[in-house]
């Protein structure tokens, strides 16, 4: 299985924190530690476990020194391929994130600085040749009438390729993308901006009207799908119980790598969904992205899902 993510990578930078500080307080810091992040960077990361699968990452970058080492780094790490365009005199986008061990939860600053987003002539200029890839995903950013570009180029010029978006916020050409990608994995935050505050109400009424499968990641309460490929249209999965969350920056981001390798490989979005969640909670046990003490657990997964 060959994927492409087109999105943004950037650097995280974490502090660990007993609790969430108060305003005008000060705190003493626990832990810090610099990774990649952005969510192309983690949902690579994530695909990283899968030996089946093949990634490269298309993102822009500045010309710093972090991201001169960029490409070398993660080919070198996790086997990922970074399709690089260089945004010269410019720095590579940086999260500062605060991450509480009181709650578990991750308060995240983002800093984009002045690096633009990628356009479609920057992903035509990176790649000149799609048709090696069966999975394409794609991110939502705030240059949302340029990603709907991105995503109509490829759906007309190669449609036999799946192509995914993840959608963490309301952008331009949000209902027009619904309708072109083959499946929409969308956030808690979307639905309740859109004023739906179940995630079965939110699938029942964006379903009906997209021809994309919908899917909705709604934190401790699982995942579900509005779907186009089977009879039983609305389908639900309850999130697996973790009992100690050990990190839960990513676990988005894992949801979606995990239902993106399950999906191709058994084309079912049931399966897809059950697998997406348990990958998800064996990531909230595991600091950073990389899940070196749940592997076992993942192989097991993978037997039970994926085959």
């Amino acid at each position: 299985m060959k994927v492409l993510l087109i999105g943004n990578i950037c650097r995280d930078v974490i502090y660990e924190v007993e609790k969430y500080p108060g305003e005008d307080s000060k705190v003493k810091v626990l832990e810090k530690y610099t990774r990649v992040g952005g969510n192309s960077g983690n949902v690579s990361i994530s695909l990283s476990h899968f030996k089946e699968v093949n990634v490269s990452c298309c993102v822009k970058i500045g010309d710093c020194m972090y991201s001169e080492h960029l490409p070398d780094n993660m080919k070198k790490e996790y086997g990922i391929q970074i399709l690089p365009i260089i945004q010269r005199n410019h720095e590579i986008p940086e999260s500062v994130i605060l991450h509480s061990q009181e709650t578990a939860s991750r308060t995240c600053f983002h800093y984009r600085g002045n690096c633009s987003d990628l356009t479609l002539e920057d992903l035509m200029t990176a790649i000149k040749d799609f048709s090696g890839y069966n999975w394409i995903h794609l991110e939502h950013r705030r240059n949302g009438f340029e990603v709907l570009n991105m995503a109509k180029h490829l759906k007309s010029s190669h449609p036999y390729i799946t192509l995914s978006i993840d959608i963490e916020k309301i952008r331009d050409g949000f209902e027009d993308m619904l309708n072109t990608v083959d499946f929409a994995i969308i956030s808690k935050e979307v639905c309740k901006d859109l004023g739906y505050f179940s995630m079965k109400e939110a699938l029942s009424k964006l379903g009906p009207k997209s021809k994309a499968n919908i899917i909705i990641t709604w934190a401790e309460e699982g995942s579900g799908a509005w779907t186009n490929l089977q009879e039983e249209k609305l389908i639900l999965c309850n999130a697996f119980f973790v009992e100690h969350i050990l990190d839960s920056i990513g676990a988005g981001d894992s949801f979606t790598a995990a239902f993106i390798f399950c999906m191709h490989t058994t084309s079912s979005i049931s399966m897809a969904l059950k697998f997406g969640c348990k990958v998800a909670s064996l990531k909230l046990q595991c600091k950073g992205m990389i899940m070196s003490n749940k592997l076992d657990e993942l192989n097991e997964a993978l037997n039970l899902f994926c085959t």
